[in-house]
């Protein structure tokens, strides 16, 4: 993705919304913002690119 920040503002609110009822209680936007960064650090290594749908129609 062109904007990294925007791939972990995405990942941030879903592993919020994933973790918002666990018994332990949420989990802190800093935590997820850590996580979401591992994530995008291990599809990156993987090889993978994350895109928008625009970006593909530009190809």
């Amino acid at each position: 993705m062109d904007d990294p920040h925007q791939l972990n503002t995405i990942l941030t609110a879903a592993i919020c919304q994933f973790f918002k009822d666990r018994a332990a209680g949420p989990i802190g936007i800093e935590e997820a913002k850590l996580l979401g960064k591992e994530i995008a650090a291990a599809l990156d290594s993987a090889g993978l690119q994350v895109t928008s749908i625009d970006q593909l129609d530009d190809h």
